[in-house]
């Protein structure tokens, strides 16, 4: 029955708009981390330009500039330093954008960097088709980088063309072998796709899948199509509406397919083996979002780096955190995110739950772990919560919604930092 996900889809969209209304703030002194708080952070940095700008894209990414391109950079590492200053240090990088191999002579530098101030053990960057080849790959691999991700978003020449890929990135023919080639360099090489754009049908989504079988890549992301509210009106203008009907039909198709290979990292991730993951949110607690747009979590707040590249710049100049909102988490809203990252990755500990909040997660959420028991969603053990594959769907809509959320407030904030420009 259909009944359940358009009411699933009015309450998380209303509950992750809540969720992530933030505070605005001039100045904000990140706190000076504590000597009993552990090393487990993951350290985000972003990087945003790109050569064009895609229409569908909700991130924080601006046309590539060299020279303003030369003073973030210059900026990002003194910021980096600012951190190390502070105390932190960090196990895990991820550099997204944007598109980070936009610069690979900055990106290079950036890694040195980063390596030189804190304890890198993993390193994940994001990348397009059109910079996969030998010189960057031996470069990255050279440079520490374990993971690559690949923004591919289908191999459908006429989704591409309607997505306006084509023509920058190349046929779905040319980006398989740019992928055949990349497969095994790195320790992990991801490839993303998008289901259910407008416009796609199930005989292209079942041919997405017969190339990865073909391929076999690492690992996997198939994210449903998630927008800011304004890009979806744009959408909705050039290709038609979302169905989300369609979408949970699509997203059964995946994930009887990617069981046969792949075995489960989140509800949309799919992998060989075990690796770092897009949604780092997922195995670690705590991040620090570092260059403009840039998001972290700790403290029990999320904090967001200002848009605006010459505020970020500025900021940075005289020797402040560019922070620019926060969002102060309640409790209830602490044991929402806890539990709806950890079992986004499948599966939750129960001993881990209480010994975070100092109570079992039917005590803390009752209502929550009664509706998702009633529907099947959620299956336990002595310790261990897990999600069916109902579940599963039900946390690709959670998910869809948080991030619908985050990509409208980067849209806000955008064009906050546009109109900001001409004070810094």
């Amino acid at each position: 029955m259909y009944f359940i996900e358009p009411v699933l889809n009015k309450f998380f969209r209303k509950k992750m708009k809540a969720v992530l209304e933030f505070d605005e703030v001039r100045s904000f002194p990140v706190p000076v981390k504590q000597q009993t708080d552990n090393d487990d952070y993951l350290l985000y940095v972003h990087i945003p330009f790109c050569e064009t700008l895609c229409p569908y894209c909700s991130f924080h990414r601006y046309v590539f500039e060299e020279k303003l391109a030369a003073k973030y950079f210059d900026a990002l590492w003194k910021e980096l330093q600012m951190y190390k200053d502070a105390g932190y240090d960090f196990k895990g990088l991820y550099i997204g954008g944007g598109t980070p191999t936009i610069a690979m002579d900055k990106l290079l530098e950036t890694l040195q960097v980063t390596k030189s101030l804190f304890s890198i053990k993993e390193i994940s960057v994001e990348t397009n088709p059109n910079h996969i080849n030998d010189k960057n790959m031996m470069l990255l691999k050279n440079a520490g980088v374990n993971r690559l991700s690949v923004g591919v978003q289908s191999f459908d020449d006429n989704l591409l063309e309607y997505i306006g890929r084509y023509e920058k990135y190349g046929d779905g023919g040319a980006i398989q072998e740019k992928l055949r080639n990349a497969v095994g360099v790195f320790d992990t090489l991801n490839v993303d796709l998008i289901f259910n754009i407008p416009l796609q049908t199930e005989k292209s989504l079942r041919q997405d899948l017969d190339i990865i079988d073909r391929l076999l890549p690492e690992q996997v992301t198939f994210y449903p199509l998630m927008t800011a509210t304004s890009v979806e009106a744009v959408l909705r203008k050039s290709l038609g509406n979302i169905d989300y009907k369609q979408e949970k039909k699509f997203y059964f198709i995946i994930l009887e397919r990617m069981k046969k290979k792949y075995t489960g990292s989140t509800a949309w991730c799919f992998s060989r083996k075990e690796s770092m993951i897009d949604e780092y949110i997922i195995a670690y607690e705590k991040y620090i979002g570092t260059g403009s747009g840039a998001f972290g979590y700790f403290n029990d707040s999320i904090y967001a780096n200002t848009f605006c590249l010459e505020e970020y710049i500025h900021k940075i100049s005289i020797g402040q955190f560019p922070v620019g909102r926060v969002k102060k988490f309640s409790g209830k809203e602490n044991l929402h995110y806890f539990f709806l990252m950890k079992l986004f990755g499948l599966v939750m500990s129960k001993d881990n739950f209480k010994a975070k909040f100092m109570k079992s997660y039917r005590k803390a959420l009752p209502l929550e772990s009664l509706l998702l028991k009633f529907s099947c969603s959620i299956r336990e053990s002595d310790n261990i919560v897990e999600l069916t594959d109902r579940g599963k769907y039900f946390w690709v809509m959670a998910m869809r919604e948080f991030f619908i959320a985050v990509d409208t407030l980067r849209d806000y904030c955008r064009k906050t930092a546009e109109d900001n420009r001409d004070y810094y």
